[in-house]
């Protein structure tokens, strides 16, 4: 069987049409799919009995299972059984008012971060539109009332453009999860013409751009799958992104490693490299992960960097991740 939520509102309602179906049940079957978060086709009251039976015999609907579910505080972390028994990782972070999903979009990568767990493993495959959808109702089902989608999971989302461009779709479709494009933020570790053509989509999302280095030497030592691309090439791409949306910032994530790019002079470097740009700057303090021999700076060394950032005029702050005990914070995901 298919995935249901692979399909787009025209994709449904082409497959209506080869059923004899009217195309206005395409609408009511995102209602309930969507809004209703509905996990059987059998609960669609308001469809007829036929419709129903061939729809449960085309497409398959509800939650993943449930591999294993482990929670801290205010994080919870699943891990995924897929249709091909492979697994992924995703993260809810509750929030006072809605809660924050994290969604991967491969199985691994190869852009091997040197700090991050995913990055040690091999890419196994992409996810397709509809898996990484399922995440997010997955994460619904086990209560999670999910207001901000984050594609900081595993993988680079940009090695697997379409079927995230999609997914992306669907999260800020109004007939599906109807979510402000501000509430989607897609991240990539600087894939250079994606996000060129990101920018043509007419995505109004936040974008979030690894940069975790101020020379392309050190970027190419930490982030040797992305090293093609030079940093002045990536911030450019950003400057299209930008422009294409009335000059919205992007946010570049700096996870800052005692010893190896948390010297001031290095703040220095990255303010040099930010002036002018629509931008802010998240220092993302180290989150440990197993066989990597790096270390988190200590706050003393954090808040003169941010020190230094603020002095030079940056737009910067320091995000502290949630669920390091229980291995679900940036950097940390795998699958297993």
């Amino acid at each position: 069987m298919d995935d249901f939520y692979g399909l787009n509102m025209a994709e449904l309602e082409k497959w209506l049409a080869r059923n004899k179906e009217p195309a206005y049940r395409a609408k009511q079957i995102f209602e309930w799919a969507y809004q209703h978060a509905a996990d059987s086709f059998d609960a669609m009251s308001n469809l007829p009995t036929a419709l129903r039976h061939s729809l449960e015999n085309a497409f398959e609907l509800g939650p993943l299972p449930i591999a294993r579910s482990t929670k801290s505080g205010d994080t919870t972390k699943l891990l995924l059984e897929l249709a091909d028994k492979k697994t992924v990782e995703c993260v809810r972070i509750a929030m006072r008012k809605s809660d924050t999903a994290c969604v991967s979009s491969q199985i691994g990568c190869v852009v091997k971060c040197a700090f991050c767990a995913t990055g040690q493993m091999s890419c196994e495959r992409n996810l397709t539109s509809g898996e990484i959808v399922r995440q997010v109702i997955s994460l619904t089902a086990a209560g999670a009332r999910v207001g901000n989608i984050v594609f900081m999971g595993m993988g680079e989302p940009f090695h697997n453009y379409e079927a995230v461009v999609a997914a992306v779709r669907r999260f800020v479709d109004p007939l599906a999860f109807g979510l402000s494009p501000s509430r989607v933020t897609v991240s990539t570790s600087g894939v250079a013409p994606m996000i060129r053509q990101y920018a043509k989509e007419g995505l109004a999302t936040e974008l979030a751009v690894s940069l975790n280095a101020p020379t392309d030497v050190l970027r190419k030592r930490l982030m040797p799958g992305v090293s093609k691309w030079r940093i002045e090439e990536i911030l450019d791409a950003c400057a299209e992104f930008s422009a294409a949306h009335s000059g919205q910032p992007v946010t570049f994530a700096y996870v800052l490693i005692e010893g190896v790019n948390d010297d001031l002079d290095q703040a220095e470097a990255l303010a040099r490299l930010l002036r002018g740009r629509p931008h802010h700057l998240n220092l993302i303090p180290l989150n440990r992960v197993a066989h990597a021999s790096f270390k988190t700076p200590s706050g003393g060394r954090i808040e003169a960097f941010q020190g230094k950032l603020r002095a030079m005029h940056v737009n910067v702050s320091v995000r502290r991740s949630k669920g390091e005990g229980i291995e679900a914070a940036c950097g940390q995901l795998k699958a297993g």
